[in-house]
């Protein structure tokens, strides 16, 4: 069968080689993943170490986990115990502290990577949580309405416990658990505990609560609500979060009707009381919120989160608020309050307080995507964690209810591009993915496909260093291109487990250059491995190319309306919407609308040619020179032609036409073809037809169709060009189209994969060699790939997870199939692509990829180094400590060494540091006095000993030698004597025993 194949095919040789004797090379590596395997929970972030870290929902697929991020590719990821998911995160110095959905709390160690985490089950569930990184203590509120605090340092809990303050106020309350936990930015002897129906000052120090907060709207207070009804009854809303001014001036509590109060800590008053949109609405008599007429009920959002920030003035401030608005609004968003430089508490009055709170300098709304509301946001402080961890940002990570991330540059608010700032895996889920593209690209044109310094930005996120990675491997790298339903489309090295040279991530953006937010939605994308021109093609119907090139409008705006006017052939002009931010990299050069529906397929050639396929059935060829369109037809006009010539040879033409024909994928070869010419290869649903680009006169090309050659009945995933002599491939690249002028022919093969079958022919309508897949399964992807110095083979990716490799051009099996269902997810195989490099990358979860490699080690990513995380020489800065004025005027101050004893008690165990501290101490006063006694016997030797020669010193070796003999002889000569002479004493103790018993029994026998 194997000879019969090799005749039918055309070919005269066995191109497999090596390959089909050594299935021992088979074998899986792990090479990289990207993405996250479930949606991101929560996420927060360490401006010491400058790290993000994001806590994912526990699903099917994976457990939880948490996911640290430094700079580049830097990513360590730390799994949960057990299936739960993240709840609450929080980064302090080096632990990573984690409350999963399942009450249990798990502590990780940065500067330990591969560690696991250290366990503690608390005493009643966790409502809050408190850390700081200056402090060893973690805080954590109960449903009870206590507080207990865990030693981090020394891994157990403390003595100290914090009962249920409210508990005095209203003994009768069901259920009063802690709402929120903050400590005092400037003292860290002040706890601000909230409960669910109010809030206390704790001092440390004096172990009593220094102000009762307890927020109550009278009747005839309107606060959040409109309806008359309400408003007229006295209110109690529950606290939601409770917070500190960044240098600890108010008290900022949120409440469950979206009321924002203010207090003031030095007396517990209030100060102020507003919604984002009214403020005063604490008084009776008030205006309702929003101007309504109190006829209806104006249902509003819950706050989500709020944060106190500052800029590099800790009293110049500004509060963001996630939530908090009508359910109505039509934007959405995070809002921000822009109170600016606090007023002196000391010589301003109540009113100019209240004023200040109540009219912020500025009011706006920091615009986010509007599908999706802001559940969670994290801000990214510049240098230090303190004054409430919002000290001067310099920029907004916000989570929105989808699970997609969303950052924004503080304080303006604009849309920052994720691709230079993040990791790969938080790129994918800005917004989420919705499908991956794969290209190789030759390493000198990706090498020089870099950004110039003056355009990177500062970075936000500098923490970590990678491990140590192998040099590069392979001559072309693997370039990723994430299509995401905004329409932008980012592209980046994943690498092959080295070294990555150019860590660079460029990002396209179809929306800019289209002009329009919405029908956005990428179809696929195709990238030319030597000039790295890519196109990008729209479920719209719009194709848009992108070429690298200087950009001649660099700091210009954009039209507002099209300046270029579009050609008869649907080609338009669109260099002038490129970034005017970007000096040179992959400019916009062309939209091509040709009004027929979707695209279904694209192919992005390296000698300037572009094909595209449409949902309709047209097929188009675009010319980069023009650019022009130099072919355009329907695919159903030439099989009908075809079939009315086909032959015995094509019987099932006549049935495949019946349906209507569109292509699936596209390919440009060089081939010889009735002719010299460039061949683009394009596959239908059954028919794989040929054509033959020529130079019809100077820089304008024709395209002619030469045939057609029937494949199988089912779709065709994968076509291939092969020389018939040599076995390589014969891309359209522009060393083979120079070839063509020479005069220097290219005899070649096609190697067409459908999802039934396969078929090796010589274009255009030679029958060829054939195989099909059986019953099994079918396939979803292939490609011929090559293992230098053994050969090449047709690898096939099956809908049951195997990889199968046969022999070119018998279509033997070569060794056993490769299982990748323990990698990819199989609801998504169709997805996965096959790389000639003998990779495959395809989905694991719905929001990660990865990327493996069949002729392997057998190596697995959990193998490999880790990460550094931590870098000991950054510790945390300083604590901020009380002004000398407020010292003065009697603020009570309290040390973190009197703080850590009022806490952990005077019994407070050693911590390890102490403990290693001091056994190191031990050994290194040891070997000090083991090292002075070596000195010292040496010393003396040398001493007694410096005048002798070489014999001499033998000689007296061996005196001593034989003094210590003879003083054994001696001794032993001794022992000898003792022991005769013991011998005869007790001889002469028995014989006079038994004389005295002889003689005793004659007296008594006579007398």
């Amino acid at each position: 069968m194997d000879f019969l194949r090799l005749k039918q095919s055309g070919i005269q040789r066995d191109f497999t080689g090596t390959l089909a004797d050594a299935p021992e090379v088979f074998s899986l590596d792990e090479v990289a993943k990207f993405g996250l395997k479930s949606t991101i929970s929560t996420l927060a972030f360490d401006p010491v170490q400058s790290l993000l870290a994001v806590g994912v929902y526990q699903n099917d697929n994976a457990l939880g986990e948490v996911h640290v991020f430094g700079q580049k590719r830097v990513h360590v990821t730390f799994h949960l115990p057990r299936k739960a998911s993240v709840k609450t995160l929080q980064l302090c110095d080096s632990k990573v502290i984690v409350l999963d959905s399942k009450n249990d709390i798990t502590i990780f160690d940065l500067s330990e990577p591969a560690a696991p985490g250290l366990g503690y089950s608390p005493p009643g569930v966790v409502t809050a949580m408190r850390s700081d990184p200056c402090l060893d203590w973690l805080f954590l509120g109960l449903q009870t309405g206590e507080v207990i605090a865990y030693d981090l340092d020394r891994e157990v809990l403390s003595p100290l416990r914090i009962p249920n303050f409210w508990r005095e106020r209203a003994p009768k309350a069901r259920s009063l658990p802690v709402a929120s936990l903050a400590l005092h930015p400037k003292d860290a002897g002040t706890l601000l505990i909230a409960y669910s129906e109010g809030a206390v000052i704790y001092s440390f120090k004096l172990g009593v609560v220094n102000q009762w907060l307890e927020f109550s709207l009278p009747p005839g207070a309107p606060g959040a609500d409109t309806e008359l009804a309400m408003i007229r009854t006295l209110r109690k809303p529950a606290i939601t979060h409770a917070l500190w001014h960044p240098t600890g001036t108010f008290v900022c509590t949120t409440h469950e009707d979206s009321v924002m109060v203010f207090w003031n800590p030095k007396d517990g008053s209030v100060v102020q009381a507003r919604t984002l949109e009214d403020a005063g609405v604490h008084l009776p008599g008030g205006e309702l919120p929003g101007g309504g007429a109190g006829k209806g009920i104006s249902i509003r959002q819950p706050v989500f989160r709020v944060a106190w920030c500052s800029t590099s003035n800790p009293d110049d401030t500004s509060i963001l608020i996630a939530g908090g608005g009508s359910m109505t609004m039509p934007s959405k968003g995070i809002t921000m309050l822009d109170l600016g430089p606090t007023p002196n508490m000391l010589t301003s009055s109540a009113q100019v307080v209240a004023e200040h709170l109540g009219s912020p300098r500025r009011q706006r709304i920091l615009p986010t995507p509007t599908q999706h509301d802001v559940v969670e946001f994290c801000v990214i402080p510049r240098t230090t964690p303190h004054y409430g961890g919002g000290h001067d940002p310099v920029a907004i990570v916000a989570l929105l209810a989808n699970g997609e991330l969303f950052t924004l540059r503080f304080p303006d608010g604009t849309p920052i591009s994720p691709a230079p700032l993040l990791n790969p895996s938080l790129v994918m889920q800005h917004p989420f993915a919705t499908r991956v593209d794969v290209s190789a690209i030759n390493r000198q044109r990706w090498l020089s496909m870099v950004r110039p310094r003056r355009q990177q930005g500062k970075e936000i996120i500098v923490g970590g260093v990678e491990h140590v990675k192998p040099l590069r491997r392979y001559e072309n790298r693997t370039i990723v291109q994430s299509s995401h339903p905004n329409g932008t489309v980012r592209i980046w090295d994943i690498g092959h487990a080295d070294e990555i040279e150019n860590d660079v991530m460029w990002e396209i953006d179809a929306a800019r250059v289209l002009q329009r937010p919405l029908d956005l939605q990428v179809a696929c994308v195709s990238m030319a491995g030597s000039s790295a021109e890519t196109a990008v093609g729209m479920e719209s119907g719009e194709v848009v190319v992108f070429r690298w090139a200087k950009n001649t409008f660099f700091g210009q705006a954009p039209p507002e309306v099209p300046t270029s006017p579009v050609t008869s052939e649907g080609v338009r002009d669109v260099r002038m919407y490129a970034d005017p931010e970007i000096k040179e990299g992959l400019i916009p050069a062309c939209v091509l609308d040709q009004k027929c529906g979707s695209v279904a397929a694209l192919k992005m050639s390296d000698v300037g040619f572009c094909a595209v396929a449409y949902q309709t059935g047209h097929l188009c060829i675009l010319d980069m020179r023009g650019p022009a369109v130099i072919y355009h037809q329907p695919l159903s006009s030439l099989t009908s032609k075809e079939s009315k010539r086909s032959s015995v040879s094509f019987r099932k033409s006549a049935q495949a036409t019946s349906v209507a024909e569109k292509a699936t994928c596209l390919e440009f070869g060089v081939m010889t073809l009735e002719g010299d010419g460039i061949c683009p290869v394009l596959r239908t649903v059954t028919i794989a037809n040929s054509y033959r680009i020529l130079l019809h006169r100077p820089l304008r090309f024709t395209c002619i169709f030469v045939g057609s050659n029937h494949v199988s009945d089912t779709s065709i995933i994968s076509l291939t060009p092969l020389n018939s002599d040599s076995g390589r491939r014969t891309w359209a690249s522009p060393q083979a189209v120079a070839n063509l002028r020479e005069g220097i022919k290219t005899p070649g093969v096609i190697v067409a994969v459908s999802t039934t079958e396969t078929k090796i022919f010589k274009p255009p309508t030679t029958r060829g060699a054939s195989k099909s897949w059986g019953d099994e399964a079918t396939a979803t992807a292939a490609a011929v790939c090559e293992l230098e110095n053994y050969g090449i083979c047709l690898s096939v990716l099956t809908s049951a997870g195997l990889l199968q490799n046969y022999s070119l051009p018998g279509l033997k099996l070569i060794g056993d199939p490769i299982s990748l269902r323990h990698v990819f997810d199989t609801a998504r195989i169709d997805h996965a692509k096959v790389l000639e490099s003998g990779h495959v990358l395809g989905f694991t979860a719905e929001h990660e990829c990865a990327l493996v490699y069949q002729w392997g080690t057998g190596e697995r990513l959990d193998a490999r180094p880790k990460d550094t995380l931590y870098n000991p020489s950054t510790p945390p800065l300083p604590r901020p400590t009380i002004s000398n004025l407020q010292w003065l005027a009697g603020t009570q101050f309290l040390s973190i060494p009197d703080l850590d004893l009022l806490i952990g008690g005077p019994d407070r165990p050693m911590s390890r540091k102490q403990q290693l501290a001091e056994r190191a101490a031990a050994q290194a006063e040891k070997g000090a006095q083991r090292a002075a006694a070596v000195a010292s016997s040496s010393a003396a030797a040398s001493s007694s000993g410096g005048g002798e020669g070489v014999f001499a010193g033998m000689a007296k070796s061996m005196k001593e030698r034989t003094e210590k003999l003879s003083f054994t002889t001696d001794t032993m000569d001794r022992l000898e004597e003792s022991s005769a002479s013991f011998a005869e004493d007790v001889s002469k103790f028995v014989s006079q025993q038994k004389r005295k018993a002889l003689l005793g029994g004659l007296t008594g026998k006579w007398f």
